[in-house]
């Protein structure tokens, strides 16, 4: 089970930790909501969901959805959330959404500056069969990752540069400034590159 923790300062001298888990959200074929828990030092928080797509450029592109909701709307920390898909219909192909949590500023205080916290959830929805495929090309010194399958992918390093970026399922996402060679650790396995020199 992964956990993320989100830091950031509070009125420029206390700090505090936001742990969502389990990281990312998965509802599978057959259930009707996925659970998980979000704790807190009693912060409230707005919920919103947004359909999770990428551009041809492999950056993130949000829309209103009514396919898939959470429950409940606004919580008081610690609590735990629900991810409901509202039709059980299969698909052929990964379904990806971003659960995003607003802290509200409910205890303003005059004179003191208050950071409150922002964090966005990936939520996938699995299709019924899965098929993970994904194809590196190089072009000079940017490498090409292309997504060939039906499920996403998180590159988590490409040689010695440490990465955190998602690829949708169809889509391409390239990398400038890669070495000639290398590995591609993904959250599916490794993956060895070579690029002609020419």
């Amino acid at each position: 089970m992964k956990k993320i923790i989100l830091g950031a300062l509070l009125s420029s001298v206390a700090a505090f930790a936001l742990q969502v888990h389990p990281i990312p959200v998965e509802l599978e074929q057959g259930k009707k909501y996925r659970e998980f828990t979000i704790d807190d030092d009693s912060g409230k928080y707005q919920v919103y969901l947004k359909k999770w797509t990428q551009d041809t450029k492999g950056q993130e592109v949000l829309e209103d959805t009514d396919a898939v909701v959470a429950y409940p709307k606004v919580l008081q920390a610690p609590k735990k959330i629900k991810v409901y898909k509202k039709r059980s219909n299969l698909i052929p192909q990964e379904e990806s959404y971003r659960l995003i949590l607003k802290e509200l500023n409910v205890d303003k205080v005059e004179g003191q500056t208050r950071v409150l916290k922002t964090l966005s959830i990936p939520v996938f929805i699995l299709p019924n069969t899965q098929k993970a495929k994904i194809e590196l090309e190089c072009k000079g010194n940017t490498l090409q990752i292309k997504n060939s399958g039906n499920m996403h992918y998180k590159i988590l390093s490409i040689a010695d540069k440490k990465m955190a970026e998602y690829v949708l399922p169809n889509q391409i996402k390239e990398v400038e400034d890669v070495k000639a060679s290398g590995t591609v650790e993904t959250n599916r396995g490794n993956y060895e590159y070579k690029c002609e020199s020419k």
